[in-house]
């Protein structure tokens, strides 16, 4: 594995300043973890390993990341909840042409106000890192959900 112009640790800044941004609710942040021309994705499990495309969630830009946080914000519908995001460490799995492969599981529990905690999501992140300018950057993230079956209250993204 050649990743010679990055450390675990700028990688581990990544993820510690992206589920930062998403557990504190500043999904104006959000698309910025992203470069312009990107894949974001949140699919079954089922669907994943059969190599099908049906999504649960999927922008193809930056662009589209950000009509979804203007989505979020100005047509709230829901009851008030908290979502908290538990990654496991980052594998870096490899780098092929600047583009670094990088793998974790990740846990979001979800708090109403009036209710106890729930898990909502367990998954496994398969992530394309690459680096931006001074800013490492997802050129794709795919979101694998274990379950057939999610909540429909999962709107804020993984």
């Amino acid at each position: 594995m050649n990743m010679t112009n990055l450390t675990r640790e700028e990688v581990r800044d990544l993820y510690d300043a992206y589920y930062g941004a998403l557990d504190d609710v500043d999904l104006h942040a959000w698309p910025e973890f992203f470069t312009e021309a990107c894949v974001y994705r949140v699919i079954p499990r089922e669907n994943f390993e059969a190599g099908y495309t049906l999504c649960t969630m999927q922008a193809e830009s930056r662009g589209m990341l950000k009509d979804r946080v203007t989505g979020l914000t100005r047509t709230q519908m829901y009851a008030p909840r908290y979502y908290r995001r538990f990654p496991t460490a980052p594998r870096l799995l490899g780098e092929e042409n600047g583009v670094i492969s990088v793998r974790h599981n990740l846990l979001v529990v979800q708090t109403l106000i009036d209710k106890h905690s729930d898990i909502v999501l367990s998954a496994v992140c398969h992530d394309k890192i690459v680096r931006d300018g001074d800013a490492l950057r997802f050129v794709e993230r795919v979101v694998v959900f274990d379950s057939e079956m999610i909540p429909n209250s999962l709107v804020y993204p993984a």
